[in-house]
């Protein structure tokens, strides 16, 4: 039996390319675009995780690769890199009001910030956990608990869905159901949805 269902958000209802943001900047920036993954690394978890705010990732991240352009340039190029995977939109719209939905996603304020606003599916859900505003980050089993007692959640008849083995396994090992989800095997998301009554 499922009563509620947790989403990731990455590579499960949006699909998102880092590579299309580093060929945005790199024409502006005095290093590699190889060198601009390494860099904005380090500073990308301290974003995921809360520790530094969007502002201040942007004006670090353009002193750390040279960047000659404009801030509000580098924080675009940062924010749209997103596309929508409709399969999931879809079956978020058919399970809307049949269980609870949920999101629960390592992301940051300028995803966030951006994705909420641009993409009406997430209209469609009654609470999220941000790893940037939880100051915590999946695979911790930190931030599952947090969002076990945030929405009230019993594990064993909740239903996870991550693109992200490891983070699928750690929920497993709390008790939680879960589904590994590949957008080009869509149908056994479908499929397992349908067996639980939700189709």
């Amino acid at each position: 039996m499922v009563e509620a269902i947790v989403f990731d958000i990455g590579n499960v209802l949006l699909r998102f390319d880092f590579n299309l943001a580093i060929k945005r900047i790199a024409p502006l920036c005095v290093v590699s675009p190889a060198r601009i993954v390494e860099l904005l690394e380090p500073l990308k978890v301290e974003l995921e995780c809360g520790r530094l705010l969007g502002d201040a990732f942007v004006s670090k991240a353009a002193e750390s690769i040279g960047f000659s352009g404009d801030l509000r340039e580098l924080r675009a190029a940062w924010q749209e890199i997103f596309e929508p995977i409709e399969a999931s939109h879809q079956l978020v719209a058919r399970l809307r009001g049949k269980v609870p939905l949920y999101l629960l996603s390592n992301t940051n304020d300028l995803h966030a910030e951006y994705f909420l606003e641009k993409y009406a599916v997430f209209e469609s859900f009654d609470g999220a956990v941000f790893s940037h505003q939880a100051g915590m980050m999946k695979p911790d089993a930190a931030i599952y608990e947090h969002a076990v007692h945030q929405f009230a959640l019993n594990p064993k008849t909740t239903l996870f869905i991550d693109d992200l083995l490891p983070n699928v396994q750690a929920a497993a090992s709390l008790g939680w159901q879960v589904h590994h989800y590949e957008a080009r095997k869509h149908e056994d998301l479908l499929f397992q949805c349908g067996g639980l009554g939700l189709k």
